[in-house]
């Protein structure tokens, strides 16, 4: 019973224990899956939270972080959606192609974006001043586009706070502290709320980019002034892209149109209008300048109502100090001519055709400065951009040369017009020169009739001269045919007697070519003979310089001979004394084989006597006995030995001697054989030089021959060229009695010719 009891009190205390345990970690539980639920990305998950416990303040805490995140991701889908709108507002003004397109698509984007009530972009032109040159504005609101506005508040140094980025937002215009009359300019337009940003062109100030809220003030959030801030500078940016894109149309139009100019005064003033109209402008003139420094408007385009300066002489005594500036290209930009810091006098020609600003370029001319480009502003001072001053200069030498290509075309128009005038005065003289040389003409062929007395009337001019000429060729020509006449006659007389001298001549040259054609003959007979000679003579030199080279080469041999045979002779001595040497040897053998018999004599004996001890000392000696016979035996063998060798010797001395002796008789006859083989040489040389002298000989007449032969051709062809003289003589005398008889008929018909002139 008592353990029952003990376990049914543990069983109560453990299920009283579970349930505070799962009241304890409930919560934790809660707590566990409510963060899991945040970080699966289930922002609206929420914890109930009961007490004040610890698990109370982290459900709560829990419950602020996931509010957090909630509206953290609400910020940053709002940030995206203007980061895309700024994005493709951005790329929307970018393709603009000109500045009122750029400008009206900016406004209507921003305000979009920006849900105001009215967006404007505001021009600077000057200090206090400007216009609103585009508007995007909500239906029943005021509208202020091309309005002119004139602000005193706006100075230098906000212009230049401007110029550096400063952005202006206003919540509440009448808690702002503005001027009186800038509120009065706002309330006129229902102002109560505006964000100012500036447009930045060129690094200079062009105007604002300026948003309107006209129903109720309004709390610019810092997205919608950094979103404004960011169409500024692209405005600025896209502007720049966009102004030099139009500068460079305008540029291409304005010298299009003038290329088709044909005048300088066409010129100026297609000039002057364009310009006026590319620069938006009051007033556009051409300002020519004389060599006295002084000069007058020869070109002018106005707008509007404005006073006209065509034609005004303007006196400037200062512009002689700026010539050469002017000349080397400079350009002045005046924004307001009250603050520019001009002299008195020059502000009083402006204020005559009031001008407020202006622009002033030199036109050139080459080097040259020809006059001024200016373009006038007379309703308000404006503030040039740069970019409108360089493509003042541009317009400036478009002009230019627009101007040097219409002087050249007028220079031509006046070369071609001087060049007409030449070819009319040219054709009357060719007219007048005509009848002139008809008359020549007439003369002339009188004259060609035979009438020599005829004369050509003498006129001022080329014609004038040619007839005086002609008449002097007339006279010259009547006193060459009277010479004429009597040389014919002289001519008749003369070639009457020459004629029978001339064909005896001919006669003669021909017989004088047969005798020489018969020398001729007999020279080549001598040719042929001399001809023969001297191959005879070449084969006789051939012989003898055979002749020669063969006794020069026996020559050769026996001096190799002669040096063989002393050589040789040399051998045979130093034989002979080396078989002298062999017999003195072989003697000394003798002797020494004399010695050996002597000992083995003397060794016989003493075996002998050694025998005869031995037997005397009984058997005892025994052994010296057989000693004594073996050395006995070798004195006998010693004794045999040396007798042979001693007939050897013997033998070796007779014959030694014999050859000594036979090599004594061949060097006798080797001697001998050298001096006839000597004697032999010399005649060789002897006949050697014979042969040399044969060649010379031989080759002496070779080459008289040869001479004599050449002699007989030189003498031959010489013949044959008389002989062709002499042919030709005859040929030429029969040819000159030809010819006489021929000059003899054209005498005759030059006489007959000549007889037709009229002389006197």
């Amino acid at each position: 019973v008592l353990q029952i009891g003990t376990l049914v009190t543990a069983l109560i205390v453990g299920g009283i224990s579970a349930i505070f345990a799962n009241r304890l970690i409930y919560p934790i539980l809660t707590a566990t899956t409510a963060v899991k639920k945040l970080g699966q990305g289930n922002l609206e998950t929420r914890i109930l939270v009961e007490g004040e416990d610890e698990l109370a303040i982290l459900g709560s805490n829990i419950n602020q972080m996931a509010e957090q995140l909630q509206h953290l991701l609400q910020e940053q889908t709002a940030e995206a959606e203007r980061l895309k709108t700024l994005t493709n507002t951005l790329l929307s003004i970018r393709q603009a192609l000109d500045s009122e397109e750029l400008f009206n698509l900016t406004v209507k984007e921003a305000r979009i974006a920006l849900k105001a009530d009215r967006v404007v972009i505001y021009q600077f032109n000057a200090e206090c001043s400007g216009k609103v040159i585009a508007e995007s504005v909500d239906f029943g609101f005021p509208i202020a586009l091309q309005e002119t506005i004139e602000d005193g508040c706006i100075d230098r140094e906000i212009i230049e706070a401007y110029r550096k980025g400063r952005v202006l937002a206003t919540h509440n215009v009448w808690e702002a502290g503005f001027s009186p009359e800038h509120l009065k300019l706002l309330n006129r337009l229902q102002v109560k709320a505006n964000l100012v940003t500036p447009i930045i062109k060129d690094n200079q100030l062009f105007g604002f980019l300026i948003a309107h809220h006209c129903k109720e003030p309004h709390v610019w959030q810092a997205y919608e002034v950094n979103f404004l801030r960011q169409l500024a500078i692209q405005v600025g940016l896209t502007l720049e892209r966009v102004s030099l894109l139009e500068v460079t149309q305008t540029l291409k139009d304005l010298a299009i149109h003038l290329s088709k100019t044909h005048n300088s005064q066409e010129t100026y003033n297609f000039a002057v209008q364009n310009i006026r109209k590319a620069l938006k402008v009051d007033r556009t003139i051409i300002y020519k300048i004389n060599e006295n420094f002084q000069g007058s408007v020869i070109a002018e385009s106005i707008a509007g109502t404005w006073s006209c300066s065509f034609g005004a002489e303007i006196h400037d005594p200062c512009l002689k100090d700026y010539v050469e500036k002017y000349r080397q290209g400079r350009v002045v930009a005046i924004s307001n001519i009250y603050q520019a810091d001009l002299s008195k006098c020059y502000i009083q020609q402006l204020e005559a055709f009031e001008v407020k600003a202006n622009l002033v370029a030199p036109i050139l001319l080459g080097d040259k400065l020809l006059g001024l480009l200016i373009a006038h502003q007379c309703s308000q001072p404006r503030l040039w951009q740069q970019s409108e001053v360089d493509l003042f200069e541009q317009f400036a030498r478009i002009v230019g040369l627009a101007l040097e290509r219409t002087n050249l075309l007028e220079q031509a128009e006046k070369g071609r017009l001087a060049a007409e005038q030449v070819s009319i005065e040219q054709r009357q003289q060719k007219e007048k020169l005509q009848l002139q040389l008809l008359k020549l003409i007439d003369d002339v062929e009188a004259a060609s009739g035979g009438d020599l007395t005829v004369r050509a009337d003498v006129t001022s001019g080329e014609i004038g001269t040619v007839a005086d000429f002609f008449n002097s060729i007339l006279e010259n020509l009547r006193e060459i045919v009277i010479q004429v006449k009597v040389a014919a006659t002289e001519v008749n007389a003369a070639i009457a007697d020459n004629s029978g001298a001339m064909n005896q001549l001919a006669t003669q040259s021909l017989k004088q070519t047969q005798e020489i054609g018969h020398t001729l003959d007999a020279i080549d007979q001598m040719r042929f003979s001399i001809t023969a000679v001297s191959k005879s003579a070449k084969q006789a030199a051939e012989v003898a310089r055979t002749a020669y080279h063969a006794a020069e080469t026996s020559g050769t041999a026996m001096d190799l001979t002669v040096e063989n045979i002393m050589s040789l002779r040399e051998t045979v001595g130093e034989t002979a004394k080396k078989v002298k040497r062999l017999g003195e040897s072989s003697q000394q053998i003798s002797r020494v084989v004399g010695l050996i018999n002597q000992i083995a004599m003397q060794t016989n004996l003493l075996a002998i006597n050694t025998g005869i001890e031995a037997n005397r000392a009984g058997e005892d000696a025994q052994g010296f006995a057989v000693i004594a016979e073996e050395v006995a035996v070798l004195a006998a063998q010693s004794s045999a030995a040396t007798s042979e060798i001693e007939e050897i010797v013997a033998n070796i001395q007779r014959e030694t001697n014999q050859v000594v002796r036979a090599m004594e008789l061949g060097t006798t006859q080797v001697v001998e054989g050298t001096r006839l083989v000597q004697n032999t040489k010399q005649s060789l040389n002897h006949i050697l030089d014979v042969c040399r002298q044969i060649d010379r000989l031989v080759s002496s007449i070779s080459t008289a021959t040869v001479s004599q032969v050449q002699t007989s051709n030189e003498v031959s062809d010489l013949m044959q060229e008389i002989a062709k003289v002499s042919e030709m003589t005859s040929n030429s005398s029969r040819q000159v009695s030809s010819s006489l008889q021929k000059t003899v008929e054209i005498s005759q018909q030059l006489q007959a010719s000549v007889r037709t002139f009229k002389i006197s």
